[in-house]
Parts: C-alpha cells; sequence; structure tokens
C-alpha cells in the first residue's frame, strides 16, 4: 500500500496506492459530504464519515461537520457497516468502533474491542485496504498491549484519534506519537484525526503521512481564516494576505455558502501549502530546519521538539539519513541535539581513535570556512605548526554545536555542512556540551601526550571544564586580541616548541584520516582492515582522495559528504563485518535491490549509508547506497532497499 521514497526523521515522502490510484504522502483526508459543499480538486483521498450510531451520516450538511471523523457507539453489523462503506465510493474503509475513553477498565475493554473488530473487519473486507483506530488513552501502561495487539490485526492504516486531548500537552504527546512509531508497522500508513495546521511539520517529522481535512470545514464554517499555519478571524483582515483565486473573489461575495466555499478553498490550500513544503524539505533533507523554523513561533512546538530530542533521541536518530543535501542550519538551542549532531559527538566518541604515532595535541577554534583547513585562521595555524616543526600532532577543533571536531573528520558530514550565527558569546549549555566533547577526545591519548590549547573566549571556558572532567592537565598559550594576532601566534609557536615530536609524513596523515573515517562509518577496527600497510592514498585535484592497494582500488572518497564508498574489492574486506544487506537469490538484475529482495540487514544503517550486499551463498554481489534503515528494510513490502553504485555482473 505505501512505497517509502525518501526519509529525513521518521518523517517521509512516499507513494501510496489506494482504491486503484497512486498518491504522494503527506498528504489531507478529505471526508463525503452531501449538501452544499464540494470536495476540491485538491481532493485525492476521501474517506466515510460514520455516526454516532454507526449509521453512514444523512443530516443536513452542518450537522455533518459537527461528527466528521468520530464514530460513536457501534450498532451496525460490521458486515453491514462494511457494505455501506463500499457503496459510498470513499477511498479508506473505516473499522468502526466505540472511542476508547472513561475509567482504566472501561478503557481497556473498549481497546480489546477495537482489536477484535480490526480483526474482524480485516476479515470481512478481503484484499482491500482498511484503516483501524488508535485512540489516545492516558493509562500508559496499557499503551504496549493496544498498540502491538491492534497492529497484529493487520490494518493497513492506522487512524490516530483523541490527539485533540493531547495538542497542548507536549509531554504526553511526544510520549504518545514515540509509542506509536515503537510498535506500529512502517507498512502501514499513519492518518492523523483532529490536528491543527500548526503542527503538521512535527507530526510530519515523527512519521504521519495523512491529516484530516474535516477540522478545515469546519473552521471555515466558523469564519477561520489559515495563513502561515495559524488561525486568524476572516473579519479582523482590511485587506488578504494571500492572492490566491479563492482570495481574490472573497471581498465582493455576499452569499454564506459561496463564502464558506471560497474561504474553505483557501483552508485547503494554504494546509497543503504546508504539507508540500515538508514533502520539499524531506527531498532535500531539510525537514529538521523546517520543524526548528515553526518551533520558533510557537513555545508549545519549542517545548515538543526539545522533549522529542530528549526523550526519543533514539527513533529520530534511526530514521535520520547519514548525510545531507545543503548546509546544517544550527540557529538556536532547539539545533543543539538535533539527531545528525547527536550521532557526530557520539561517534567521535565511540568510534575514534587516535593515531599511534601522536605525541601532542592542539586544540583550535573552529571557523566560519569549513571545511576548518581552508579557512584564513587554520592556514594560519598550520604554518606556525610546520614552522615549530612538530609533526606528529593531533588537531581537534573546538565548536558550537558540535563540540569537537578531530581535524581527521572535519571533511566528514555535518563537520563540514553546519553553520551557525557568529556572536563571539556562548551559553551555558555550548559549554557543557563542548567540555563533554573535549573531555572524551583527550582521554582517548597516553599521559605523557602533551595537549595545548589555542583558544579564548567560549572555547576556552569549555576547554577548562574538559581539564575538570578528564583530570587532564593542559598547556594555555597566551592570547592576546584574538588568536590569529602576531603575538597570539607567538605564543603557539613558542608552546608548540618545547612539545615532543616524531617525524610523520604528509601522506600517512592523509592515509591516518581515511583510517578515522572508515572507523566513523563502519565501526571501529573497519579503518585498520582497509588501509593496511601497503596501501597508498592519491589525492586528486578536486579533493578526492582514492585508496589503493599496489593498482587495486579500494575506496574513494566523497566531496560531498567526506564519507568513504568502497569498490567491491574494498567491501570484500568489511561486507561481512557491518552495513551487509542479505539478498535473497544468487544475484540482482538492474541498478537496485527491491525491500521484498532483502532476507535481513545490519540493523545499525541509517538512510544514506553505504551498504554490501551478500547474496545467499555469502558472497558480496553489490555495494550501494541505503535508501531505508536497516529494521525497515526487513519490515517493508514495497519500495527500493538500496540503490547500487558497484556490482558484480554475470559470472564475474
Amino acid at each position: 500500500m505505501i512505497e517509502i521514497m525518501r526519509h529525513d526523521g521518521p518523517g517521509r515522502v512516499s507513494r501510496l496506492r489506494i482504491n486503484g490510484k497512486v498518491v504522494g504522502t503527506p498528504n489531507l483526508v478529505f471526508p463525503l459530504l452531501n449538501g452544499p459543499f464540494s470536495l476540491p480538486v485538491q481532493a485525492e483521498i476521501t474517506v466515510v464519515v460514520a455516526s454516532s450510531s454507526g449509521a453512514l451520516v444523512n443530516a443536513t450538511f452542518r450537522e455533518k461537520v459537527r461528527i466528521v471523523g468520530t464514530i460513536g457507539p457501534l450498532l451496525l453489523d460490521l458486515e453491514e457497516a462494511l457494505n455501506m462503506e463500499l457503496k459510498s465510493g470513499g477511498d479508506i474503509l473505516m473499522v468502526p468502533s466505540t472511542p476508547v475513553i472513561g475509567p482504566r477498565e472501561v478503557a481497556q475493554q473498549l481497546m480489546l474491542e477495537v482489536i477484535e473488530n480490526t480483526r474482524v473487519f480485516r476479515k470481512l473486507a478481503g484484499g482491500s485496504p482498511i484503516a483501524a483506530p488508535i485512540y489516545y488513552i492516558p493509562y500508559k501502561d496499557l499503551w504496549e498491549e493496544y498498540l502491538s495487539g491492534i497492529n497484529a490485526a493487520g490494518a493497513e492504516m492506522y487512524v490516530l484519534k483523541g490527539l485533540n486531548r493531547i495538542i497542548h500537552n507536549p509531554r504526553e504527546l511526544a510520549a504518545f506519537m514515540t509509542a506509536v512509531n515503537k510498535f506500529i508497522s512502517p507498512n502501514a500508513v499513519v492518518y492523523a484525526v483532529g490536528v491543527p495546521p500548526s503542527h503538521y511539520l512535527h507530526l510530519t517529522y515523527l512519521g504521519v503521512d495523512l491529516f484530516d481535512a474535516a477540522n478545515l470545514i469546519g473552521a471555515s464554517l466558523n469564519g477561520l481564516y489559515l495563513f502561515e499555519g495559524k488561525w486568524y478571524q476572516l473579519k479582523d483582515f482590511k485587506s488578504l494576505p494571500c492572492f490566491c483565486d479563492a482570495c481574490v473573489k472573497l471581498p465582493s461575495v455576499l452569499s454564506e455558502d459561496e463564502r464558506f466555499q471560497l474561504l474553505f478553498k483557501h483552508n485547503v490550500l494554504s494546509a497543503l501549502g504546508i504539507l508540500r513544503k515538508a514533502e520539499l524539505l524531506i527531498r532535500s533533507t531539510q525537514l529538521r530546519e523546517g520543524v526548528e523554523a515553526a518551533a520558533h513561533c510557537s513555545t508549545e512546538l519549542t517545548a515538543l521538539l526539545r522533549i522529542l530530542d530528549r526523550d526519543a533521541q533514539r527513533l529520530l536518530e534511526k530514521y535520520t539519513p547519514i548525510s545531507g543535501k545543503g548546509k546544517v542550519h544550527c540557529v538556536g538551542p532547539e539545533s543543539y541535539y538535533r539527531p545528525s549532531l547527536e550521532r557526530f559527538r557520539g561517534r567521535v566518541a565511540e568510534r575514534y581513535t587516535p593515531p599511534k604515532w601522536a605525541t601532542a595535541v592542539l586544540l583550535l577554534p573552529c571557523s566560519a570556512r569549513k571545511p576548518y583547513s581552508q579557512s584564513p585562521s587554520h592556514k594560519l595555524f598550520r604554518r606556525v605548526v610546520e614552522e615549530a616543526g612538530v609533526k606528529s600532532i593531533c588537531e581537534g577543533i573546538v565548536t558550537s554545536p558540535l563540540g569537537l571536531v578531530p581535524r581527521e573528520l572535519e571533511e566528514v558530514y555535518p563537520a563540514a555542512h553546519y553553520d551557525v550565527p557568529v556572536t563571539g558569546d556562548w551559553d551555558a549549555e555550548e559549554i557543557e556540551i563542548a567540555a563533554k566533547c573535549i573531555s572524551k577526545y583527550i582521554e582517548k591519548f597516553p599521559d605523557d601526550c602533551a595537549i595545548v590549547a589555542h583558544l579564548d573566549g567560549g572555547y576556552l571556558k569549555a576547554c577548562k571544564k574538559a581539564s575538570e572532567i578528564a583530570g587532564k592537565d593542559i598547556i594555555y598559550t597566551e592570547i592576546e586580541g584574538n588568536p590569529t594576532s602576531s603575538s597570539s601566534l607567538l605564543s603557539l609557536r613558542e608552546t608548540l616548541e618545547r612539545v615532543p615530536s616524531e617525524e610523520v609524513g604528509w601522506f600517512e596523515r592523509v592515509k591516518e584520516a581515511f583510517r578515522s573515517v572508515a572507523d566513523y562509518q563502519f565501526g571501529v577496527g573497519a579503518g585498520d582492515l582497509l588501509v593496511k600497510q601497503g596501501t597508498h592514498v592519491k589525492v586528486e585535484r578536486k579533493g578526492v582522495k582514492r585508496l589503493y592497494r599496489g593498482d587495486v582500488l579500494l575506496a574513494a572518497s566523497s566531496p560531498s559528504t567526506g564519507l568513504i564508498v568502497p569498490t567491491m574489492n574494498g567491501g570484500e574486506i568489511l561486507a561481512k563485518r557491518s552495513h551487509w544487506v542479505l539478498f535473497r537469490g544468487e544475484m540482482f538484475r538492474g541498478s537496485s535491490i527491491m525491500a521484498p529482495g532483502v532476507e535481513d540487514a545490519d540493523p545499525n544503517i541509517r538512510p544514506g549509508d553505504v551498504v554490501f550486499v551478500i547474496n545467499s551463498l555469502g558472497r558480496l554481489i553489490g555495494v550501494g547506497e541505503a535508501n531505508l534503515s536497516g529494521e525497515e528494510m526487513v519490515e517493508v513490502s514495497r519500495g527500493v532497499a538500496v540503490k547500487i553504485k558497484h556490482a558484480r555482473r554475470g559470472g564475474s
């Protein structure tokens, strides 16, 4: 029913096959109503509305609106309800149910009835896709039983109801949506009812595919005008801020019904505009930026995002691509714990190992230009290091909000792709994050390894705190004016001339960077396997680095992400270690591995990761890029799992 095209966090752009047509998500679902109401041309998906008696509505239009999206006590036979829904011509077959509300014992009983109704309705509907309701209930101890039970019932779509009860409670909303993501199959479509457009981006980020358009009808009847995700009274506008066709006509319309139709058309276009923006952001790996921008307009949405970063980091990270297409704009505290940054910090802490030849460490401030080594300030620092004659020194760049970037990883996403507003001031949280990262970095070096810090301002505060955390002594240079002033650079040179050094060649340092990136991507030890003695690196004019063993190309760096892409020869070395995808069969055709062809996959795979495709005989048959997470590859039944970059063809 659903084919995932692209991820950005749990948010996804998908193709939905429903009722003989293909539509895209995220999207709106429109109720089928009679009377002075016509569906807009943008209504690609429709649903039948049921009354509180379980029957299809046949009341007047305005009475229908009050009950859109609700199903009351079930008085109809399930088979009779199914037949009525089929005759109505809607795209979605909704499982009739009683709302799960009331005291815990009552809610539990009603919950079990919903699960049983879903099982029965599933059998009655045959091959037709059905939508099962998931009601929010305040009893968290029942969530697992409810969600796992209804997931096992086998619906293709799940309708989240009762969200209006927690939409203004960020903590409860975050907890409930995290539970839904944990227990509901990625094969299923998630459809939210009663959600205001202001929350579309946040809930899309959490994996909601479809949103109910019924509240747009009710709002339009009440004279509410949607603009940039917020509701305003139409009567309060002296001139309308939108120039769509409906808004051009609205001021001159006198008929109440016609006025409603035009207002509803505008509100639909505005709501769809938010969802089209979400689609664009996902395709360009910028959804997180959109969510942060929306959060800055609402304390409620800000709280929701911060709670998600704190309590649902694993969920967000699992679906966040390993790299993005553009810059990572970190504009405030809401960016500090975004999954791509947390992943980078975690991997540096867990996977980075210093080179064996390191005799000293130099901590430097970051620069606006990325990679840092291309900036004027770091070219000055490099010249001073060379003049001091210290060949065996490791450099760590202190920065916010990444914390610390080893020089070997400065070209890796997001280290070479982030941008921050430069004010010269660091808040307490930035200092805390950087201090923890610096401490974990310097703890990796032997006690006899000299640590030199050429820092000032917030960088220096974070470094001194890191020294206390790690229990390591740090030598501080004297900064006068700024780190690149003549006197500051002189102090740096004089300090470095006193640290021990060994002879290390430039190409050896390039190989070390290759090793560090391999560890960062594939886990500790991958670099030692790939960059063995006897290998050498060639650097092209555009900065692409290629690793060879003799004349055999093993891997090349990506100029856009700084990550490495092994060839089939390099893949043979790493394939069974991590990032493996087990293919059903001996050989594939074409340039992609489809999800049904995946037998199993490394659960640590993230969208965008380099992966190694192994056939049923245990032989490497392809190196490619993951389109889905490792867990999704195994669970979903449609779509591209891996885009192939290198393949073993025929009998080769």
